[in-house]
């Protein structure tokens, strides 16, 4: 008599925005690492997650020789549409995970009018290509277009709010032993509320 598998122990993955392993998808003068965000790669493997590279909404919409934008300029009827599209194509992957009991969770990038988890840009009066270092904008405490999107996928599919955070680098300046700190910091509070709900299902 054949005997069945053992099931796959529960793994712990972390969906990443794009630019965190590719920093060639950046705007013009936007990356500050060569490839790869390294700092965010080795805390995450420190702790045992799997990597998943999230597409670039911006990369896709707009091309390469795009300008840098703010979340007014990328909030219009055919970009939401667009990242709605890349919602449900990376959702059921997303859904998979979870309904496996996997852990999940989200790494966007700071200040971005797309990929921004705490805070995202903001200019209303910005038109057409910005004429830096002239232009200022401002720093809002919301998501960008490209997470607002993605979680509300996941949200019509009845799957609970992904433990998110965003590496800084697109706040006006690249703070990374604060970027560094702050992610340590959220990592640790997934890691502990993680051990206290599987405590609660083994007693």
């Amino acid at each position: 008599m054949t005997q069945a598998a053992p099931a796959q122990a529960p793994r712990k993955v972390a969906l990443l925005a794009n630019c965190l392993l590719n920093q060639n998808a950046k705007v013009c003068e936007g990356a500050n690492y060569r490839g790869v965000v390294s700092p965010v790669v080795a805390a995450l493997r420190s702790r045992g997650y799997v990597l998943q590279q999230l597409p670039c909404p911006e990369l896709a919409f707009a091309g390469v020789r795009r300008w840098w934008a703010v979340y007014e300029q990328y909030d219009t009827p055919a970009y939401r549409a667009h990242c709605r599209q890349l919602a449900k194509a990376v959702a059921p992957l997303i859904e998979s995970y979870l309904r496996h009991g996997d852990e999940v969770i989200l790494i966007g990038l700071d200040g971005s009018p797309s990929t921004g988890v705490r805070f995202t840009s903001s200019a209303p009066d910005w038109g057409g290509r910005p004429n830096r270092p002239a232009d200022d904008w401002q720093i809002l405490p919301r998501p960008g277009i490209w997470i607002e999107e993605l979680q509300a996928e996941l949200a019509r599919r009845g799957l609970p709010p992904l433990p998110a955070t965003g590496w800084a680098l697109d706040m006006g300046r690249c703070d990374e032993a604060g970027s560094q700190q702050d992610l340590e910091q959220f990592l640790d509070r997934v890691g502990a509320a993680g051990a206290h709900d599987r405590g609660a299902a083994s007693s």
